[in-house]
């Protein structure tokens, strides 16, 4: 019962636009048209489109976060101790090899 009132009063067809300001009915039927009529009633567009969202999403937050370490690297490069940070890495590194070739 309660999922049944929640679906009826909280559906794109109970809501509510009010404008306000000096328009002409046709200006106001024309944007309203535009960006609060789903225009897209197909199961196909609908998919293809949230496919080609989510793809664009995908790609941009890969491209930020490229940017934000190609960055953030140039920094520390600039930083006097990472060189002394990437000494301690190599060291590290030839021990964890050389622990291997024991065993």
């Amino acid at each position: 019962d309660l999922k049944s009132f929640y679906h009826t009063i909280f559906s794109p067809d109970g809501a509510s636009i009010a404008i306000v300001g000096d328009l002409h009915n046709y200006d106001v039927q024309k944007v309203v048209e535009k960006y609060y009529i789903e225009t897209t009633a197909s199961i196909k567009k609908r998919l293809l489109l949230g496919v080609v969202g989510g793809i664009g999403w995908g790609i941009g937050l890969t491209l930020g976060t490229a940017a934000i370490i190609v960055t953030l690297g140039f920094f520390a490069s600039k930083i006097d101790f990472v060189p002394i940070l990437g000494q301690f890495l190599a060291d590290v590194i030839k021990e964890s090899q050389s622990n291997l070739r024991i065993r």
